[in-house]
């Protein structure tokens, strides 16, 4: 079904469930400002146990329709089959990870296909995109934003955002390449941390939402004074070598020298132990904190 249904046309709030395919529905909230003007979408949940990022979401459907200009399109739980399961990252019907498989595939998995009705009918006729994120159950991080390094509209959005940080990706298989592919500003903010959900991180991503809206011209800009400018940046990260157990010797926003030691992986029955070294120098982002880690999967991601 349209992503607008009939039943929102002509009012200023409208909050029920899409379908983008049977038997999957999604909550979403539709709010007409008091005039016409751009059109966000916000996703939240693409990862489902990232719980900030939906709380926020969930915040911002509350918008008086008369406090802003233009069109606000919710979708607060997009990876809604992982919420219910308290799962990391990975989508239950296909065990995929949604974000990493933009701009999806309507013959493909449920993820590739979720990920093609995002792009191809939530996305459509916006003129900006924020996805929500917030660190997982496995995942320690400082706030920060993600834009496409090809856009800079993008980078305008994320620096406005007031995260700390503002990282440049040319990674592909991100909603918010997939929205810059489009032609649509696109920015992924990230704030919370191991799945937990406080009233700081939640409303560091509600207001960076507002001040994203404020940079689109929906909202008047905040007469609060400016903190520290975003510092624009790119994020490198350290995949494992090998699975095995995890001890993470640093912490976000400690900063790290090239070749310093930040942590050790270790095999299930102590025969052997390798130390990962930070291959750049810069502050630390984010960290994965699990004791369990797989091959090939991130282990920290340092600004640089």
């Amino acid at each position: 079904m349209p992503l607008a249904p009939e039943a929102a046309a002509g009012k200023p709030r409208w909050t029920g469930y899409v379908e983008p395919e049977p038997g999957l529905r999604l909550p979403c909230t539709i709010i007409r400002g008091r005039v016409p003007g751009p059109k966000l979408l916000i996703t939240a949940g693409v990862h489902g146990a990232e719980y900030t990022s939906i709380e926020a979401a969930r915040r911002l459907c509350a918008l008086a329709p008369d406090s802003f200009a233009g069109e606000l399109t919710i979708l607060l739980i997009l990876n809604i089959g992982a919420l219910f399961q308290h799962r990391a990252f990975h989508n239950p019907s296909d065990g995929k990870n949604v974000n990493r498989v933009f701009p999806g595939d309507p013959k493909g998995t449920a993820s590739d296909r979720l990920a093609h009705w995002a792009v191809s009918e939530a996305m459509s006729g916006m003129d900006a995109y924020v996805d929500l994120h917030g660190g997982d159950i496995v995942e320690a991080l400082i706030p920060f934003s993600i834009y496409p390094a090809s856009s800079a509209r993008g980078r305008d959005l994320a620096l406005a955002c007031g995260l700390s940080f503002a990282a440049a990706s040319t990674k592909r298989g991100h909603s918010y390449g997939a929205a810059a592919d489009l032609g649509i500003p696109a920015v992924l903010l990230e704030s919370g941390q191991n799945g937990l959900m406080t009233e700081e991180t939640v409303r560091l991503l509600e207001t960076g939402v507002k001040n994203i809206m404020a940079e689109l011209g929906m909202m008047a800009k905040s007469n609060r004074p400016a903190g520290p400018a975003p510092r624009l940046c790119r994020m490198e990260v350290a995949m494992a070598p090998e699975a095995g157990y995890w001890h993470v010797e640093t912490r976000p926003g400690a900063d790290v020298v090239k070749g310093q030691r930040v942590g050790m992986i270790r095999d299930l029955i102590g025969e052997w132990e390798k130390p990962v070294l930070a291959e750049h120098t810069g502050p630390v982002l984010y960290n994965l904190t699990s004791l369990a880690v797989n091959k090939g999967q991130a282990l920290i991601g340092i600004a640089v």
